[in-house]
């Protein structure tokens, strides 16, 4: 259905990936990984043609149509109803062209009862009597049925965004989904409703996720842009075969480059006796054979040391195996667990003055860790903003006994022309070295720290935002949807991290893997305005 011949993408001359080439069949279920900055936003940028290779071309077969989410999503000018219409706009042509022709025919035009026949078929072909039911499927599904028609999609969420256009894509049934993190705004029962349509999709999928369990639900393969490498490697199975098999191939070449290690450490040794064997022994006479025989026993040292030279000059030859450098967090603070940090009372939290949540009571005390569930637009949001002061509560009253920190599920206001450096200085007093030193912990060079906020992927900005939190000694972090964003080897060191923080933690996640491995010991669930509060393992 696609096909991508030897892509390669480099941007200032410098290769962000090279000679990427696979095929997607029927039926194939793809998931694309690897770190943040590796380019797998950009690859899917060019299978869909909304960006040019350096090199390569894409190929689709005839009557393929892709549907394509992308990350970020911002279509000033147009209304919630303009993008879900796009979605159903072969079924609406469709429909609009029988009933202009239906009224040709009323008008006594024979001659186009032929083609209102044809266009009835088409409109049957699309099944365009189910337009209407698939419709408000979507919309209850990924829980955009509370949002107007004539809403601008400006107006909304990051997250409401991408779930519209998510809806748009589902509508118009497109043969291909090439989709962008598309787990990241839902809750886990729209999660579970995209794995199951996913199951039915009798087309092809490639999808980018952080989200584990989706991957080993709905994938069969795995690409991975390791950032390391400039090729894509090719893994068989779900996420936790790919972790398995990876951490195999390194080991396996780890295990081949130290042999290698070896043989050229004998090389250099026995080429460095036989330089020494032929110097002495020619110093040491004054016999003209004697001499001459040295100096060819120097000449075959010689020989061997530029043949280990084209040795290791040749493409046959083994670099140490690579990981990219790992997050670095160290989170410093440690209430008592006697101490009230956050105390909410009789708390109502709303939007433009509509209560999502009422007379909510919330305690809680140092090296609490706490799980906030809910539905999409239940209030989780608004909860998490109202307690940190971000917006007003609309009743009762809110105490903080901590300094807390948030971090936000989008970044939308953050795409600015600040340079990263400036804006984590902003926020962190520090030594320009000193914040460089700090932010290469977080995976980033020198160069991307002097690019604006606006070129910065939403992986780079979600580590400077961490960086920003667990720098300002914050002893409650409020954490909304953490693990958005986030790829693998910096999803396993937040965990690590957020395991071993001593402070308190209030998270908003629909990971469950991730509730689980950060050890929550308490979950807050919201629903009908209501705030209560479950057992853990409900989580």
């Amino acid at each position: 259905m696609l096909r991508a011949h030897h892509l390669s993408k480099s941007f200032h001359s410098r290769p962000l990936f090279s000679d990427v080439s696979f095929i997607l069949g029927k039926g194939e279920r793809i998931g694309l990984v690897g770190p943040n900055g590796a380019g797998k936003s950009t690859l899917l940028r060019l299978l869909v043609g909304a960006e040019a290779p350096t090199s390569g071309r894409v190929e689709t077969a005839p009557g393929t149509t892709i549907g394509f989410l992308p990350q970020q999503v911002v279509e000033p000018g147009s209304t919630v109803g303009d993008v879900l219409a796009e979605g159903l706009a072969e079924i609406n042509a469709a429909a609009a062209r029988m009933r202009e022709l239906a009224d040709q025919v009323a008008a006594g035009d024979t001659d186009a009862l032929a083609d209102l026949a044809e266009a009835q078929e088409r409109w049957t072909d699309l099944r365009g009597w189910m337009a209407d039911s698939r419709l408000a499927e979507v919309r209850g599904r990924l829980d955009i049925d509370h949002l107007a028609d004539d809403q601008p999609m400006i107006h909304l969420s990051g997250g409401e965004q991408a779930r519209v256009l998510l809806a748009a894509i589902l509508l118009a049934r497109p043969t291909v989904l090439i989709l962008d993190e598309p787990t990241n705004h839902l809750d886990e029962e729209g999660i579970r409703w995209l794995g199951d349509y996913l199951e039915r999709f009798d087309g092809a999928v490639l999808v980018v996720t952080h989200d584990r369990a989706f991957l080993d639900r709905t994938v069969h393969r795995v690409f991975e842009l390791d950032g390391v490498r400039e090729q894509l490697q090719t893994y068989t199975g779900g996420y936790s075969e790919y972790r398995v098999e990876r951490a195999r191939r390194w080991e396996a070449a780890l295990l081949e480059f130290e042999a290698q290690e070896k043989y050229r450490r004998q090389m250099v040794d026995g080429i460095a006796e036989i330089k020494q064997r032929a110097l002495t022994k020619e110093l040491s006479s004054t016999n003209d054979r004697t001499r001459r025989h040295a100096k060819m026993i120097a000449r075959k040292a010689i020989m061997r040391e530029r043949r280990l030279d084209r040795q290791m000059r040749s493409a046959e030859w083994l670099v140490r195996p690579e990981t990219r450098p790992r997050l670095v967090l160290a989170f410093d603070g440690a209430p008592s667990a006697e101490e009230v940090v956050l105390h909410a009372e009789g708390l109502s939290a709303g939007v433009d003055g509509v209560p999502l949540i009422r007379d909510a009571d919330l305690v809680v005390r140092g090296g609490d860790r706490i799980v906030l569930s809910g539905r999409n637009g239940a209030g989780k949001t608004t909860l998490l903003r109202t307690l940190v002061g971000q917006a007003a509560p609309l009743g009762g009253t809110v105490h903080l006994g901590a300094p807390v920190a948030l971090l936000p599920q989008t970044h939308d206001e953050l795409r600015t022309g600040q340079a990263a450096i400036d804006f984590f200085r902003s926020r962190v007093p520090m030594y320009l070295d000193d914040a460089e030193q700090l932010l290469q912990g977080y995976l980033f060079t020198l160069d991307e720290l002097a690019l604006p906020m606006r070129s910065l992927s939403a992986g780079q900005l979600r580590r400077l935002l961490l960086a920003v939190m667990v720098n300002s000694q914050a002893r409650v972090l409020l954490l909304d949807e953490p693990t958005n964003y986030l790829d693998f080897d910096s999803l396993d060191v937040a965990e690590e991290a957020l395991r071993a923080y001593p402070g308190t933690l209030i998270m908003v996640t629909h990971d469950r893997r991730f509730a689980e491995n950060v050890g929550v010991t308490r979950h807050l669930h919201v629903a009908e305005g209501r705030l209560t509060e479950a057992e853990p393992a409900a989580v």
